[in-house]
Order: structure tokens, then C-alpha cells, then sequence
């Protein structure tokens, strides 16, 4: 499987080809939440271990773009 954007799927976030799972969210669950590439596959049934490496290769690739300020939610 391999990233993918989509506008019409998840605000057009990369996701995971066929999961609608984030790179975000598997970012965020290595980064700040401190699961490692095992852990993460528990905690999506739905993703290899080469599918979460390669999420994780394409946010550090992307890096700036999933830090910067246009790429956060607007606050209320």
C-alpha cells in the first residue's frame, strides 16, 4: 500500500491507500504518544508493519509541511 491524498477522502490528509487511516495519526501515536512500529500495527489491525514505517518515512520526508501552521486545524 502507499500514501495517497484524496480531497474528497479525510480533508485530503495523506493517508494509508485503502485505510483512510492518517499519516498523522500514526505520527502522533509514535511521536507523542510513544508507541513504537509494533505497537502501532495493534493498534491498527489494518496496517503491516511496512505500511506504518512507510507512513512514518513519508511524515519525516514531509515534515514541515505536517508542522506548520496552515496545516493545523482552525481553532473556534
Amino acid at each position: 500500500m502507499g500514501i495517497v491524498q484524496d480531497s474528497e477522502h479525510s480533508d485530503g490528509a495523506p493517508t494509508i491507500n485503502g485505510t483512510g487511516i492518517r499519516v498523522k495519526d500514526i505520527a502522533s501515536a509514535y511521536e507523542h504518544s510513544g508507541y513504537d512500529p509494533d505497537e502501532i500495527t495493534q493498534l491498527y489491525p489494518n496496517l503491516s508493519l511496512s505500511d506504518v514505517h512507510r507512513a512514518l518515512a513519508y511524515y519525516y520526508d514531509h515534515i514541515d509541511e505536517f508542522r506548520s501552521p496552515s496545516s493545523e486545524p482552525a481553532s473556534a
